[in-house]
């Protein structure tokens, strides 16, 4: 059951907002989502992207935090959700965890076929083709049209071709790119996340 956005966070103390995320991602969720490290920092993972992409726009004058600061915050707040030792070692295992998942993709190519659509994060000084990492049960077709339209507001759900890919596994992670072909040059996009892309273009090839 999802819990609605309360209006008036324009108003409230970076205390009360926490308490918020905290029954909304971490409380609430079923047992097997409080199991272990990494499923409860995948949570909190989630609270912090709603922190940053939904409450600081709703309230400017909440600090902007990192996901480790944000993690003790948290933890600070309700230290009942948290038992496992120094929040700054679980991370790091947590970091080592994630680059272990695959990740899953797309690469836009216009109409002409002489460009390529690439993404720039906020946190990144490099460009690179919308992708994500894939969530437990998800395949590999909708992760990678989720992040696609996450990233750039585009739904390519009717231009995708599932037999239409380039997989590597690269340094132990898997990657699979779909190729969606006859994207129009005047597509306006615009990112679905606030507090991840920074800008989007069209590169030629």
């Amino acid at each position: 059951m999802s819990i609605p956005l309360r209006e008036g966070f324009v108003d409230e103390t970076l205390e009360r907002c926490l308490e918020d995320l905290i029954v909304r991602f971490v409380v609430n969720c079923p047992d097997e989502d409080l199991s272990s490290i990494e499923r409860v920092l995948f949570q909190i993972e989630e609270a912090h992207w709603f922190y940053q992409d939904f409450l600081r726009t709703s309230n400017p004058l909440l600090p902007s935090m990192k996901m480790k600061q944000f993690t003790n915050r948290l933890i600070e707040q309700c230290p009942l959700i948290w038992k496992w030792g120094d929040p700054s070692e679980a991370l790091a295992q947590f970091g080592k965890y994630k680059s272990t998942i695959p990740v899953r993709g797309c690469a836009l190519l216009n109409s002409s076929m002489d460009k390529l659509l690439l993404v720039k994060g906020i946190e990144s000084p490099s460009w690179g083709f919308p992708r994500g990492k894939i969530s437990k049960g998800e395949k590999d077709l909708d992760c990678a049209l989720r992040e696609l339209e996450e990233e750039t507001g585009f739904d390519a759900s009717n231009l995708i071709d599932e037999d239409e890919f380039v997989e590597r596994t690269i340094k132990g992670k898997n990657y699979k790119i779909f190729i969606i072909k006859g994207v129009p040059d005047d597509t306006n996009f615009l990112p679905k996340v606030r507090y991840e892309i920074v800008d989007i273009q069209w590169m030629d090839i």
